[in-house]
């Protein structure tokens, strides 16, 4: 090929063959273990990102040089072959690359299938005639413990049940009640993402109990505040196995999505234990397991001893309550936002919120709304994004509803490295900022303090890696622009009087009732305070995006021998327990290589903005 080559001017059957033969040339360099040449069918400027299938963890590479020193290592544990096209080919852009070739295909090593995605850049002078500029590896399943579903999906003999004395519903009971033994994995946390996995766990035969400290699976939103809705839409919230129906709304109240979580839980099988509280527990080195202390409804404490623990509390960890001069003689309540801020009597009453972050914003827009005289104390710069711009980081799963399964979605958008995504969301961001100008200017008027984000990349790159700082309009800022919602900045509590708070700058104002908007402590606090100070500085900090390029301790394996971390919003759950549930099924069948000693050493940024809210799932 000597001239460059307009993908789109090509026929599908074309395109089709130069897929073919780009994965046919990979195939076979990599048979070959010409590491150079597999390195050099990467652009300059590519990106390769490995789920599992090269070392059991979660890698992005970036640059030629990165996959030639990375490549030896991983192909010489385990190499692949037999990459092969799945599918048609499709044409893209990215960045100012206006086409790419963009597919799908399948692979195999010698434990696993795999399957990937590559965008395809024309280069006329490659050997190859194309490079990619995105290679994505996954592993899809392990080749003699598949998920027990569809074509693998139990099958009784039903002449031999019908001659034994219990039922399907007498083994469900007996199996959720954990009389007799102990569970593989103790799943903390009942909301998405714990059911999620614990759903993935069963279809790949592990015995897993989620605990849930609430009475009901689903009252991890249904005692939210109660306007909640989520702010991103239901294209990509389907959960596991179990999509939404179709007619469903495009933002799902909350207590719909509670009763959905509480459907799910029966539907798919998953053994939970609700009105239980986690105690903590330890690691014993000597058999590789946990002793987890668990206090259940009826107020006894019950010790097991699972060979994994996962924590699936969301990324926020324990609640952050600031301490205040004189909160002792105020007068009125001093509540945080994730407690049950509806069965507060505010007409007519006056409200400081404190903290201007999704919960920060939806606490006051509900509190106005109910009658109050609501202040918010604005501490920091905020991210502020209409509804409608904020679902264009999101355009491809909308475009893609009803259209392709949500599983290659969800493929496709891990195609994208966090770094990558990042150079995607600068002008992006720009562009929704022009959108929302009206609503810009109009905050910056009151006195709002705005931002972009600290590399001009958004409210989105936030999310990924503060889970905090920014605000989805949904109302809120009308009122502030409005004057309806009062808007104090440059200043922060003093003391506080029996109805008086005085603040930093000396001004004052009276008060009813504080409203803690603060966010949260970093989800290692959390397992500190389950399983202490080892434990959690072996498992290091969790969420935002590490020096290797991915979340910190986020789904893959920690420091800490059988302890995972699973949280963040539904499509996160649904796409990433995949890959923690292969890997803790892995480990039980003693296929990973044995990582005591190590730890991540990666650090996220450490500056955490104003605390948002988790209603804008990753």
């Amino acid at each position: 090929m000597g001239r460059t080559v307009n993908w789109s001017s090509l026929s599908a059957y074309e395109r089709g063959r130069t897929a073919e033969a780009w994965l046919a040339a990979f195939s076979g360099a990599l048979a070959r273990k010409d590491y150079r040449h597999v390195a050099c069918m990467m652009h300059g400027d590519g990106y390769w990102r490995d789920l599992l299938t090269f070392g059991w963890e979660f890698r992005t590479l970036h640059g030629v040089e990165a996959v030639l020193a990375w490549l030896p290592g991983a192909f010489d544990r385990c190499s692949a072959g037999d990459f092969r096209l799945d599918g048609d080919c499709t044409i893209g852009s990215i960045l100012e690359y206006r086409e790419t070739l963009e597919f799908f295909f399948r692979f195999e090593t010698e434990m696993a299938r795999g399957r990937g995605h590559a965008r395809l850049l024309a280069q006329p002078d490659a050997p190859d005639g194309a490079k990619a500029l995105t290679l994505l590896t996954t592993m899809q399943e392990l080749k003699w413990l598949p998920q027990a579903t569809a074509r693998n999906r139990p099958r009784e003999d039903l002449s031999l049940a019908s001659r034994q004395p219990d039922n399907w519903l007498d083994r469900r009971n007996a199996a959720r009640q954990y009389c007799d033994r102990d569970p593989q994995v103790i799943v903390i946390g009942g909301g998405q993402a714990g059911l999620m996995l614990a759903a993935r766990l069963r279809q790949l035969q592990v015995d897993a109990l989620v605990v849930e400290k609430t009475e009901r699976v689903g009252d991890v939103w249904r005692n939210r505040y109660h306007s909640l809705h989520l702010h991103n839409e239901t294209c990509m919230n389907h959960f596991a196995y179990l999509p939404f129906p179709d007619n469903w709304p495009a933002f799902i109240p909350k207590d719909k999505l509670a009763n959905w979580l509480e459907f799910y839980a029966e539907a798919m099988e998953v053994n939970v234990w609700t009105g239980t509280l986690c105690l903590g527990g330890d690691y014993d080195e000597r058999d590789g397991r946990w002793n987890v202390r668990l206090r259940l409804s009826d107020g006894s404490v019950r010790t097991m001893r699972p060979g994994h623990v996962v924590i699936a509390l969301g990324v926020s960890g324990i609640p952050n309550v600031p301490e205040f001069d004189g909160a002792e003689q105020f007068a009125g309540p001093i509540v945080h936002s994730n407690s049950n801020t509806d069965a507060l009597d505010v007409t007519g009453k006056s409200i400081l919120v404190v903290g201007a972050g999704n919960s920060g914003h939806d606490v006051a827009q509900q509190m106005y709304w109910r009658g109050a005289h609501v202040t918010m104390l604005q501490r920091s710069s905020v991210t502020i994004v209409s509804l409608e711009s904020s679902v264009r980081p999101y355009q491809f799963y909308r475009d893609n509803d009803g259209v392709r399964p949500i599983e290659d979605t969800d493929l496709i958008a891990a195609s994208v490295p966090y770094p990558l995504l990042a150079r995607l969301h600068r002008p992006l961001s720009r562009q929704m900022a022009e959108q929302d100008k009206d609503l810009l200017d109009g905050l910056r008027k009151v006195g709002f303090l705005l931002d972009n984000g600290e590399d001009d990349t958004g409210y989105f790159l936030k999310l990924l890696r503060y889970q905090a700082g920014y605000y989805l309009n949904i109302g809120a800022s009308d009122l502030i622009v409005q004057g309806k919602i009062k808007l104090k900045t440059g200043a922060d509590i003093a003391r506080l009087e029996p109805r008086e708070i005085v603040f930093s700058n000396g001004t004052t104002m009276d008060a009813d009732i504080i409203v803690l908007a603060t966010g949260y402590q970093p989800l290692q606090e959390g397992v500190r305070a389950l399983f202490g100070d080892e434990v959690a500085n072996r498992v290091g900090p969790i969420w935002g995006i590490g020096e290797d390029g991915e979340l910190c301790a986020m789904y893959a394996r920690t420091g800490q021998p059988g302890l995972y971390v699973a949280g963040g919003g539904l499509p996160g759950a649904r796409a990433y327990s995949h890959y923690t549930a292969l890997l803790i099924k892995a480990e039980i069948e003693g296929l990973l290589p044995d990582r005591r000693a190590a730890r991540r050493t990666e650090k996220p940024q450490q500056r955490r903005p104003e605390p948002a809210d988790a209603t804008t799932p990753f």
